[in-house]
């Protein structure tokens, strides 16, 4: 080789391990992706199979909970009990994977593990209340041995299917009389119960019929399906129109509270016109005079003569309206007359709540199979709120919670209304 050219050889060979240095990154770059990639997506896996595992447990434990009742109805409380002890169980495991998923979902930021170990432990808690309760629902059915009576059997299901049908034009006419007095909003969770419990009377009759033929043509095909699967379809039929009745009663109660609260704010008004009108610092006279015209109006078109109601949406903007007089007028009062104050608005909080909690926890029972855990979770973290306010001795720290809880509530049935849409 020519002597002025001694270097090539170096070169080449820096050249090549430079090349090779930069493969083996290249290549460990890579699998560090690919594995990050399967982790991820490992991560998503998992937090799916909670979210089944979660939406399929609530279900069953609404489904058991239909079926203890209709098993007391039949069986007694004694021979229920260990399935009743169960279902409790089952529900404080539900509410214990509810709030680990209110967790994941909140704005709180959570690290990778902490987020796999929260979805590992619904997968459990879900899974082993979906077994429980399976367990329990196969035993009764077994107890039930409805083949040896299967004939009085069916003569009490078509009797208590005729008492039945007898409700429906009563609760037809129930709804038809609340119509005139309430919004189409506060008869939402109760307005097609009528058209269900109908489906349900016929899906029990047919059942009853199919039984009767078979036991008129002495087959050896067992009765005890089509039985129960009446007695069941009768039994929803039963809670519709029930449903009706208590709504009823619930709507009468609302509007009463809602009266009081009225009530209430208006003796609220005076007080703060008088604190108004008493201030001596003129800015202060002025934000009061602002909210007082805020609420006066609220109230005034809540007691609108012939105003269809919705009693728990109209408490809810008449307490907006009046925590925002409140807000003002806290600020130039002493803090026990706040407490008062705080106090006097913790029932209709409370009451506010409850309802739209029966509501939406309702609506969800009606849509079991389409509404999803991030509405259940909301409804779940709702009821977990309403909790804390009734057992909290503070009542301006029962208040605050209490509308945490109607948020939530709020929020659920919102979620829960778009997921049947």
């Amino acid at each position: 080789m020519n002597g002025d050219l001694w270097w090539v050889p170096s070169v080449i060979v820096i050249g090549l391990v430079v090349a090779g240095v930069w493969a083996l990154v290249g290549a460990s770059r890579r699998r560090t992706r690919a594995r990050l990639g399967q982790v991820s997506a490992e991560a998503a896996e998992l937090a799916r199979s909670a979210n089944i595992s979660l939406v399929r447990a609530d279900d069953l434990v609404q489904d058991a909970t239909d079926e203890l009742g209709f098993a007391i109805a039949q069986f007694g409380e004694s021979a229920t009990r260990e399935f009743a002890t169960a279902l409790a169980t089952s529900r404080r495991q539900l509410s214990d994977a509810f709030a680990l998923q209110q967790k994941l979902d909140d704005a709180v930021p959570d690290v990778a593990a902490e987020r796999t170990r929260w979805n590992q432990q619904i997968v459990q808690l879900a899974d082993e209340a979906t077994g429980r309760l399976t367990s329990q629902a196969r035993n009764f059915t077994a107890k039930r041995g409805v083949e040896r009576n299967a004939p009085q059997q069916l003569d009490e299901l078509r009797r208590r299917l005729d008492r039945v049908s007898d409700r429906v034009a009563g609760g037809a006419s129930t709804l038809t009389r609340l119509g005139l007095s309430y919004s189409d909003s506060a008869l939402s969770p109760i307005s097609g119960n009528v058209d269900r419990a109908r489906t349900a009377l016929g899906a029990a009759v047919a059942s009853a019929d199919a039984a009767a033929a078979l036991l008129e043509a002495a087959s050896a095909e067992p009765v005890g399906e089509q039985l129960q699967a009446g007695e069941h379809a009768l039994f929803q039929a039963t809670q519709l129109l029930d449903a009706i009745e208590t709504g009823e009663d619930q709507l009468h109660r609302g509007l009463a509270n809602l009266q009081q609260a009225l009530d209430a704010a208006g003796t609220e008004l005076a007080e703060a016109r008088a604190l108004r009108d008493g201030h001596e610092e003129s800015d202060a006279s002025a934000s009061l005079n602002r909210v007082i015209t805020q609420a006066a109006s609220v109230q005034a078109s809540l007691r609108e003569a012939g105003r269809p109601s919705d009693p728990a949406a109209d408490l809810v903007l008449l307490e907006a309206a009046m925590n925002g007089l409140d807000s003002i007028r806290s600020e130039a009062r002493n803090r026990q007359l706040r407490l008062d104050n705080a106090r006097t608005a913790l029932a209709g909080a409370l009451l506010t709540a409850r309802s739209q909690i029966t509501v939406t926890r309702d609506f969800v029972a009606t849509h079991r199979g389409r509404v999803q855990a991030a509405a259940r979770t909301r409804l779940a973290e709702a009821e977990r709120q309403l909790a804390l306010a009734t057992a909290e001795a503070d009542p301006v720290t029962a208040l605050d919670t209490a509308r945490r809880a109607m948020t939530h509530a709020t929020d659920a049935d919102a979620l829960a209304r778009y997921d049947t849409h």
